[in-house]
């Protein structure tokens, strides 16, 4: 903090004299920092074990919070929230962690029923984060892997989809991969629900598929291919019609002023929202030519243009599309930044052609919200600063220009890095490793001036046979120091902190630029979350606060772990229970009762005060230009595993599993079908991820075309809704179902079933339509099985609340198989995918640590990912291989 405020001290006797405007613009520098220094922001960054995941796999996570300007580790959140959305942008499940000294660990199943084969964001954040707005959330990706969806029954040789051609050459195989020979298809392609495509093949000897078509109707992007037969049904998303690219200009500092030769910073995207690469030539209205540009990296790079007042500048691609570059301002600021040859120092320029306008100008330089350089310009119209590199930290700097009230007219980032992140080195006993070999591994962690490091860190052994890992992508370097701190989204965000300098880094800054750190002028409107408690309020029979009552609770942690809580209202009703023991799963349900002076319940309501959530935002698009199919490290792995159960059937060791297709049942169903059995059901746990929505909402986010309010007619199409609620018919007590429906709250139910199929709904019409059926139009009958299970009745139990809080749980260790020998045989081949994980590495006060794992049965090379902090505001992270010998041989 000396150095800070001496570099600032020095800055302003560099400048000139202080005027009482600068007095202003300093005290509010001062509040800023202050600001940022007491109320920083939180980061929040997440290492999980592997990008990708096969159904019903566990993944493994350990978080890591910092908050304030150095990146401190720090204790002031104690729960973390982590929430998995699907493509389609709904959230899935929600958990949260308790969070000791900046650390938190967790995990979760990733069982079929919540998360079928597809893409999936991860969010995560803390109560505090959600004060500087939810796009500064963490977020990253990762996939999900069904082996035995239809999916994998077909191998896609090549397809593209551009002007309205469709061009596949795809081949089908049947079961145990062997090629769909000789039969008949349906190959359709749809957009929505309206079919654009549609033809009958046969496929040849080898179960080839060749389509060359020329569609006549207009495709969106989000379009999709099914190929089926009896045996067959795949759904194959498509990439979009439309490969126009989005490409924009965006000039340094912000403002474009005729006569001054400045940089633009380009990016250029294509429908999927990556970048891609392009070239091309900027020319003026006549036509010359004035200068070319060609991207460096990721669709970004930078191109030089001295623009005319009046004049109109288009970039030209080589394909011929044509964009509009921004117009020139005749006059006002210009701002230029960037690094003298040696690196050492940065320069900023500034000019303007408004002399007028030159007179108590102001200048910042900010690293996460926190000014390391401030003071005001000269009257004049050219200025030309070199500052010391080491002036700001490591990290995404921001260089803003005022004028003299204070407003900011330019603002350029850029990126500092000064290599100083923790120096990991992994040592292994041997240099290579055969199959059920134990593995010894040493960590061995310095700083950036070669002292051992204490720290905490997390490790991941990858079999990079089966899961394709990025070595560019996201780590906790990156993220602390340069993505967490840019808007939208950043590929492969490792490989510019391993270019620092580069014309690639630039182009992002220019393009990307910052976050803004928005303290305003209090704590936020939302603080650091300390302790988990579940609070509300018991009010008597009108409505009126029940003062200095007993409330109790009653919980079970899973299907084992049993706890007990009471309280006391206070003198307006409300009640807080806290003080939790440990959770070690995420199923937590409690009961909550209050009983009045008598110990009855009689005339008292509970309610409990839930918490709101931040909403999930649209996904740009739900098709993933990494599609799961056009995975190759993942098609080799189920291919392998599917070689292996093949040969397994064939020893007699292996029994196929019976996959039971049954519609999930819910407990206490009054289904009248026989099998029980329903066109959608919406389990209780979709509506625990809502639980304050009425069921009028629940249902209309649910059901395509139900009726979102009153007034409308109460059907789906031309097919009548029809409420049953604890098998009873709200028509035979002559409700009205909107009335109902905005009563219960998704809370209040186990579960919904949905009958709209004459094959669901006749048991229905026969028990509730007096025996008339309508088979065309079948009504909709929609089954609501309520816990209290008494049936349409517009009352709650008096005195109790059932609760299934989303409670901070502690994640369970990781378990690895232990080998008495190489030769030992196993009853299934060991094919794990996340050869080991170790989320609690602790380094001594020498940075040493050690570890220890046995190998698989795959042949495959591993990958070790190491990640880390010394809780000091330093980070590291070490990418290494570990060789696998492919024949088995003993390594000495």
């Amino acid at each position: 903090m000396k150095k800070v405020l001496l570099l600032n001290y020095l800055f302003f006797l560099i400048l000139g004299k202080v005027y009482a405007q600068f007095d202003q613009f300093q005290h509010a520098m001062e509040s800023r920092d202050s600001m940022a220094a007491f109320y920083g922001r939180e980061k929040v960054f997440i290492h999980f074990d592997k990008p990708q995941y096969q159904i019903n796999d566990t993944m493994w996570l350990k978080g890591y919070i910092v908050s304030g300007m150095m990146n401190m580790v720090n204790d002031s959140s104690r729960i973390a929230y982590m929430e998995f959305i699907d493509a389609n942008g709904q959230l899935v499940k929600r958990i949260s962690a308790i969070c000791d000294l900046g650390l938190f660990y967790s995990n979760i199943t990733l069982g079929d029923q919540l998360f079928p084969q597809g893409d999936y964001r991860l969010r995560a954040y803390t109560e505090r984060m959600r004060s500087f707005g939810d796009s500064l959330f963490f977020q990253t990706s990762f996939k999900i892997i069904n082996p035995k969806a239809e999916m994998w029954k077909v191998t896609l040789n090549e397809m593209s989809f551009a002007d309205n051609r469709l061009f596949i050459a795809a081949g089908l195989r049947a079961e145990a991969q062997a090629p769909l020979s000789n039969s008949r298809v349906t190959v359709a392609m749809k957009s929505k629900n309206k079919t654009l495509f549609r033809k009958r093949m046969v496929t040849d000897g080898n179960g080839n598929i060749y389509i060359d078509t020329l569609l006549k109707d207009q495709a969106n992007k989000n379009c999709y291919l099914e190929i089926s037969n009896k045996d067959l049904d795949l759904k194959i998303p498509l990439p979009g019609n439309n490969q126009r690219i989005d490409l924009q200009f965006l000039p340094e500092g912000g403002r474009f002023i005729a006569e001054y030769k400045q940089r633009l910073g380009f990016k250029a995207l294509n429908v999927y929202g990556k970048g891609v690469d392009v070239k091309g030539v900027i020319k003026d209205s006549k036509g010359n030519i004035l200068t070319s540009f060609e991207s460096e990296y990721k669709g970004m790079g930078i191109a030089e243009l001295t623009p005319l007042q009046g004049e109109i500048y288009t970039a030209w691609l080589e394909d011929g599309s044509a964009y509009k570059l921004p117009s020139a301002d005749a006059a006002g600021w210009v701002l230029q930044v960037g690094y003298t040859e040696q690196g050492d120092s940065i320069v900023i320029k500034v000019d303007t052609n408004a002399s007028g306008d030159t007179i108590g100008c102001f200048i910042s330089g900010e690293t996460r919200g926190y000014n390391f350089l401030k003071g005001r310009l000269r009257n004049k119209q050219h200025h030309e600063l070199r500052i010391p590199a080491s002036t700001f930290p490591s990290g995404v700097a921001r260089v803003t220009l005022y004028n003299a009230n204070g407003v900011p007219v330019n603002e350029r980032a850029f990126l500092v890095w000064h290599e100083d992140d923790l120096k990991l080195q992994l040592t292994t006993a041997k240099e290579i490793y055969i199959n059920k070999d134990s593995v010894a591994l040493s960590l061995a962690v310095k700083n950036d001036a070669g002292q051992p490091v204490l720290g905490s860190f997390s490790l991941a052994v990858l079999d990079t046979s089966q899961v394709s890992f990025n070595t560019d992508a996201d780590n906790i370097v990156s993220y602390m120091t340069l993505s967490a701190d840019l808007k939208g989204s950043v590929e492969t965000p490792y490989y510019f902190i391993k270019n620092p300098r580069s014309k690639a880094t630039d182009a992002l800054m220019l393009t990307q630029g910052w976050v803004k750190y928005d303290f305003g002028n209090t704590e936020g409107k939302y603080g650091y979350e300390k302790e988990f408690a579940i609070r509300g309020k018991v009010t008597n029979i009108l409505n009126k606060p029940f003062a200095n009552t007993n409330v109790t609770l009653f919980g079970r942690d899973g299907r084992n772990g049993v706890f007990f809580k009471d309280t006391l209202t206070n003198s307006t009703g409300e009640f807080c229970l806290r003080d939790f023991p440990l959770f070690h799963t995420d199923s937590v349900s409690t009961l909550i009762k209050a009983v009045n002076k008598r110990d009855k319940s009689f005339g008292i309501g509970v309610e409990v005060f839930y918490k709101e959530y931040p909403a999930i935002p649209e996904p740009e698009s739900t098709f993933d230009e990494g599609s799961i199919l056009f995975d190759t490290a993942a098609r080799k792995a189920i291919d392998r595993r599917s070689a292996v159960m093949e040969q397994l059937r064939r020893d007699g060791r292996y029994l196929e599993e019976v996959i039971v297709t049954a519609k999930a049942r819910i407990s206490g169903s009054k289904n009248l079908n026989e099998d029980g059995g329903s066109d959608q059901t919406i389990t209780q746990s979709v509506l625990e991820q809502t639980p304050k929505d009425d069921l009028l909402t629940v249902l209309v986010k649910q059901i395509p075309g139900f009726p979102p309010m009153r007034g409308t007619p109460f059907a789906i199409g031309r097919s009548k809704i029809e409420i049953v609620i604890d098998g009873m018919d709200l028509k035979f007590f002559e409700m009205d179902p909107i009335d109902v429906l905005q009563y219960y709250s998704a809370e209040d139910v186990k579960g919904i079933e949905i009958m709209r199929s004459a094959r669901y709904s006749t048991p229905y019409q026969v028990r509730f339509n007096e025996g008339k059926i309508d088979i065309i139009n079948p009504p909709t009958y929609i089954e609501i099985t309520t816990h209290s299970g008494v049936g349409p009745f517009l009352k709650k139990k008096a005195g109790m609340y059932l609760l299934k809080p989303n409670a901070p749980f502690v994640g369970r260790q990781f378990y690895t198989p232990k080998y008495t020998s190489p030769d030992q045989e196993t009853i299934f081949p060991d094919l794990r995918q996340t050869i080991y994980w170790n989320s609690d590495i602790i380094t001594n006060k020498n940075g040493e640590a050690k570890m220890s794992f046995y190998t698989s049965e795959s042949k495959g090379s591993y990958l070790i990912i190491v990640q880390g902090t010394d809780l000091k505001g330093s980070f590291g992270t070490l990418i290494a291989p570990l060789k696998i010998e492919a024949d088995g041989k003993k390594a000495n």
